[in-house]
């Protein structure tokens, strides 16, 4: 009925049509009716919102001085660049199914929140600083809006147990991937920084969902790669872009790895382009030292190929001593600079320190704990590059302790997963360097590395144990 505000009362009150008192826990109407009270929660709900108005099409009656937006844009080389926004606009709702319960905006700045624990709301994790951006790039691209509402659906979710909003969440994921196929049929907005947050933000949506096909985040980050390549360097000129660029790296360099694809990104050019520093997160002298073995780690694809090429062949085979012919080099030049590169770092860096383990682990009864979890993800990148190049040098026959440097340094990536895996994002800095230790471990450290796989997959997918499977 029209100006009748909507009954606050329980369930069964409203469906009886009487008023309800309202009592907490339950109302003493249904008390008096003989039935339990069933409470005040209608459930998840979806409604349909305000018509969609492109960002390309401004409202007249809009008054950009009033509404406290402050995201600028830039026409650079035919993309769209965006700053983040300190103060968080209102804006149009955009017309899909969205959860009556579910402020996207405000959600948004709690999943932030949520993806930068243990660290401060501004983090030093680049995957997590992009996160910032999208508060303010909110409803300016319809195939954007549905992989944020996806993925943010699915991670409250998740938090919450609300099976409702995850499968809202999987419709989300539908219908951002029939946007996505579209809009890649017109390169003016396929090569858009929307579309490239978009496509960074579904493979981050795969790595963490539940989803049956544990492994399709390779799916997913093998178009991320093409995508990015497709763009070229020219195009990754804005702090957006430059910042998606670093976010997206890891996951092209793990795809480039386990796909046996060549990795572009190992390239000056490429090198030149992630390098500049927008934010003042790190000293810059530590800045540099992250780039430069960002930098090393896109040369190690190529390295751990013939490494698996090498364990695959015929000892006997002809090919083998050719091959070590050209690795070895390679391999001894990439040790050298790691072991050039941590010097320097270790000595900018505070190195971690051991301790006990609040969980007495048998296996590990001493950890290492770090400054920060930032530095300890690089440590457990160094770590785990180091135990590639010896288990390389170690199949080429070079002289050398490499069996026992190999377990150093797995045992090191495995102290350090107590601390480096707390927070949501845990699981996802810890994975790499896990994957790398459970290729060389023997059994009981296997065994052990499988137990904390297991903790892990229940919020990041990608951690399931068909992920896992030793090629070494």
């Amino acid at each position: 009925m029209v100006g009748v505000p909507r009954s606050n009362g329980c369930l069964l009150c409203v469906k009886r049509r009487i008023k309800c008192d309202q009592r907490l826990p339950g109302c003493v109407k249904c008390d008096k009716y003989g039935q339990a009270c069933p409470g005040y929660d209608r459930g998840f709900k979806f409604i349909t919102g305000k018509p969609y108005r492109d960002r390309r099409q401004p409202n007249p009656r809009r008054n950009d001085k009033k509404d406290g937006t402050c995201s600028k844009i830039a026409t650079s080389n035919s993309n769209i660049g965006l700053e983040p926004c300190p103060t968080l606009a209102k804006r149009e709702k955009p017309s899909y199914l969205i959860p009556v319960d579910m402020d996207i905006v405000q959600h948004l700045c709690v999943l932030i929140d949520d993806f930068s624990q243990p660290c401060t709301p501004s983090p030093t994790h680049v995957v997590v600083r992009w996160f910032g951006f999208l508060p303010s790039i909110y409803g300016q691209n319809r195939v954007l809006d549905a992989t944020i509402r996806s993925f943010t659906a699915h991670h409250f979710g998740r938090t919450t147990r609300n099976t409702q909003m995850v499968s809202y969440a999987r419709l989300a994921y539908g219908e951002a991937l029939r946007g996505l196929r579209k809009s890649l049929e017109t390169p003016a907005e396929g090569l858009s920084s929307h579309i490239f947050c978009a496509v960074v933000l579904l493979c981050m949506y795969e790595l963490f969902t539940d989803t049956e096909n544990p492994d399709s985040w390779m799916k997913h980050a093998n178009g991320l790669s093409q995508l990015v390549r497709i763009r070229g360097p020219d195009r990754h000129n804005t702090e957006l872009d430059i910042t998606l660029l670093k976010a997206a790296r890891g996951l092209i360099v793990m795809h480039s790895m386990f796909s046996g694809e060549e990795c572009f990104l190992a390239s000056d050019e490429w090198h030149d382009k992630m390098r500049p520093q927008y934010t003042l997160d790190f000293p810059p002298e530590v800045h540099s030292s992250i780039e430069l073995f960002f930098a090393y780690f896109t040369y190690a694809p190529s390295l751990v190929h013939k490494l698996y090429g090498l364990i695959k062949v015929d000892s006997n085979s002809a090919e083998v001593p050719q091959t070590v012919a050209e690795v070895l080099p390679k391999a001894l030049e990439m040790q050298m600079k790691l072991a050039i590169w941590y010097e320097h770092f270790s000595q900018i860096v505070p190195t971690p320190t051991e301790t006990i383990s609040s969980t007495g682990d048998e296996l590990y009864p001493i950890i290492l704990t770090y400054t920060d979890v930032s530095y300890a993800t690089f440590y457990c990148g160094y770590y785990s590059y180091m135990v590639l190049i010896h288990e390389l040098l170690k199949t080429c026959g070079y002289p050398g302790e490499h069996e026992a440097m190999v377990t150093y340094f797995r045992d090191q990536i495995c102290k350090s997963v107590e601390y480096n895996s707390v927070g949501v994002m845990g699981p996802y800095r810890m994975a790499f360097p896990l994957h790398v230790a459970f290729e060389v471990a023997d059994p009981v450290t296997r065994s052990w590395i499988l137990n904390r796989l297991e903790q892990f997959s229940n919020i990041y997918a990608a951690a399931q144990r068909e992920n896992y499977q030793t090629i070494l």
